[in-house]
């Protein structure tokens, strides 16, 4: 049976540089085998028959690793960990192999159940105050923060809140980490205005990852937690400001 060296262990093999000494030994196997827990070693057997069939044509690296810890970002599972390791491997040049993330993606919906999502169809009224106690015009405080916001680059012809997929790609780099900032400082200030603005810019870009971002900007944030994962500026400063002004 073939194994393949996975997890933090394969990072620090292939970067010794990285910051996070490895516990224990991780192989990928087909069938589950006991864990070895000595004084001399430590190994752990993982099972998933998506990345074992997919190393089994393509080999193992550091690719594949990146994709699988970014696959586990819509559930809340390790994740910090898993962040750590995809800002890692992302900075070191690494990329998202986008059909073993489909597979990936559709192998934990199944094995952890699915992840409720936003329904992005819906009118922004409806959208943006769902659950909030207090009512704000969710469009108005977008331009608080941008006079005229990112997101109305990306809209689907029509629609109010659904973002049209060719139209993000066409962006620049610069106009997608405009249109995440923008987004999260809003809906940070909207669902967590309770919180130091620093804390809840972090807790709801989490949030936007696993919940509210279509996949493939969920996909973009990850790759580029490490620009995104701070405010820039201090949001609540601003909007207060404004509401008190208008």
């Amino acid at each position: 049976m073939s194994k393949f060296l996975i997890g933090s262990t394969l990072i620090k093999s292939l970067y010794p540089d990285f910051k996070r000494h490895p516990k224990d030994i991780d192989y990928l196997v087909e069938t589950q085998l006991p864990s070895i827990n000595t004084e001399e070693e430590k190994i752990e057997y993982h099972v998933n028959p998506v990345l074992y069939n997919w190393a089994l044509k393509h080999g193992l690296g550091a690719d594949e690793l990146l994709t699988l810890k970014v696959s586990h970002m819509f559930w809340d599972i390790f994740w910090r960990k898993h962040m750590f390791d995809i800002v890692f491997l992302s900075e070191k040049g690494h990329k998202i192999i986008k059909p073993l993330f489909d597979e990936l993606y559709q192998y934990w919906t199944q094995f952890h159940g699915p992840v409720k999502r936003s329904k992005l169809d819906m009118s922004a009224d409806n959208f943006f105050n769902n659950a909030l106690s207090k009512r704000y015009d969710h469009d108005q405080l977008h331009t608080f923060i941008n006079p005229t916001p990112t997101y109305l680059k990306v809209l689907k012809d029509g629609a109010e809140v659904e973002v049209d997929e060719n139209k993000f790609n066409n962006l620049s780099f610069l106009e997608k980490i405009d249109l995440v900032r923008e987004e999260v400082y809003v809906m940070a200030f909207e669902r967590l205005g309770n919180k130091d603005y620093m804390v809840a810019y972090d807790l709801m870009l989490k949030k936007f990852i696993m919940y509210h971002a279509p996949i493939y900007e969920a996909l973009f944030i990850a790759q580029n937690y490490r620009i995104l994962h701070k405010p820039i500026i201090d949001y609540v400063s601003i909007i207060k400001q404004n509401i008190k002004e208008d």
